[in-house]
């Protein structure tokens, strides 16, 4: 390779590097110029408060969902309407058959 052919190679690659360089930056931008907001979470609070009866029933198997036996409608979760439809059931089927 004769001398010219050498600083002509390095040459195109010297303004091939320069090129890239300010496309890269005018696609990217200037990444001092970029600024981000960083909001801080509040602390949060370590109490536990008991939950809701009408949507944590705790008579079920798995606490989140409600079952239901036998002649039970959906919808009664609360203690009273639970003994009315057990006692409904055992009246029903008094010998325990």
């Amino acid at each position: 390779m004769k001398g010219s052919s050498l600083a002509t190679v390095v040459l195109v690659a010297i303004i091939a590097t320069v090129l890239a360089a300010l496309a890269v930056n005018a696609i990217l931008g200037d990444p001092n110029d970029e600024s981000v907001d960083i909001t801080y979470m509040d602390v949060v609070d370590p109490g536990v408060s008991e939950p809701d009866p009408e949507v944590f029933n705790n008579l079920a198997v798995n606490p989140t969902v409600e079952v239901y036996v036998g002649d039970c409608r959906p919808g009664e979760v609360w203690d009273d309407e639970l003994q009315r439809c057990v006692d409904e059931q055992e009246s029903a089927n008094p010998e325990g058959e």
